[in-house]
Formats: structure tokens, C-alpha cells, sequence
């Protein structure tokens, strides 16, 4: 990637599951979206807190616990999460869980992105609304009429 090039926004997400949880189906659907050319993986990394609630990092290829099927994105390295990244995840977490971390970058935004630059513009702000929010405020708003 060169500079200059457009870039889709990019996300983060930290993602906690419990010891046992099947998760092949979430890596399933990881790799479809990427498959589609909708995203574009970064970075994943992963946190286990045990049940004392000391955090440390897990490879993603090495079967930890609630994590089923991630194997196939152990090499996304980017670089882009450090140890303070880390750290921070952890201290996030419940006790007992382990954490996914996901850097993406939206590829189906990049021609808007360029679009929008190439017209002089920038964004000026920006904002994600986790889904119950919007479920939540959907509904709200349902009840009102």
C-alpha cells in the first residue's frame, strides 16, 4: 500500500468470549466478509483474563480457550496494536474470558473516501452507534407513534 492510496475507515473491535463458547461460526462469517472484499484484516490479536483477573496475550493459533476456528488469522500482524493495546484490552475484559482483538479496515467505503477527498473535503466527524443503541432507540421511537 502506498501513500496516497484511499482508505476505508478503520475499526477496532474487542470481542469477549466465554471459555466455552463455540466461536467457529463468528470466524466463518470473519472470513466470508473478508472473502466479499468488504473488510480488509490488520490485526487480530487475543487476551485470556483468568478467573484471578490476571490478562495475558494468547496466540490465535495456539486453540485457546473460546476461541474455535480463528486459527486461519493468526498471521494478521500489522503492527497496529502495541502492548499499552494489549494491556488495555485486558483490563477491559471480564475475569474468565478471553478477548479477540480485530483491527478492519472498511474497504467498501474507500471509493466514497477517495471521492470525498478528490472534492476537497475531509470528514469532520465521526461516530459508530453499537447496534442496541439503534435497536433501542428504533424502538423507542416505534412507541412514541
Amino acid at each position: 500500500m502506498t501513500h496516497g492510496t484511499a482508505l476505508g475507515p478503520l475499526d477496532f473491535f474487542l470481542i469477549e468470549f466465554p471459555e466455552h463458547a463455540t466461536t467457529s461460526p463468528v470466524a466463518t462469517e470473519l472470513a466470508a466478509v473478508l472473502d466479499r472484499g468488504l473488510i480488509r484484516l490488520f490485526d487480530v490479536a487475543a487476551v485470556r483474563k483468568d478467573d484471578t483477573g490476571r490478562a495475558t496475550r494468547v496466540g490465535v493459533s495456539d486453540a485457546a480457550p473460546g476461541l474455535d476456528g480463528f486459527e486461519a488469522f493468526a498471521g494478521a500482524e500489522s503492527g497496529l496494536f502495541d502492548s499499552s493495546d494489549l494491556d488495555q484490552a485486558g483490563e477491559a475484559l471480564e475475569p474468565g474470558m478471553t478477548g479477540l482483538l480485530i483491527a478492519i479496515e472498511n474497504t467498501w467505503a474507500s471509493g466514497f473516501v477517495a471521492a470525498v477527498d478528490a472534492a476537497g473535503g475531509r470528514v469532520a466527524a465521526s461516530e459508530r452507534i453499537p447496534a442496541q443503541l439503534l435497536l433501542d432507540a428504533l424502538d423507542a421511537a416505534e412507541s412514541e407513534h
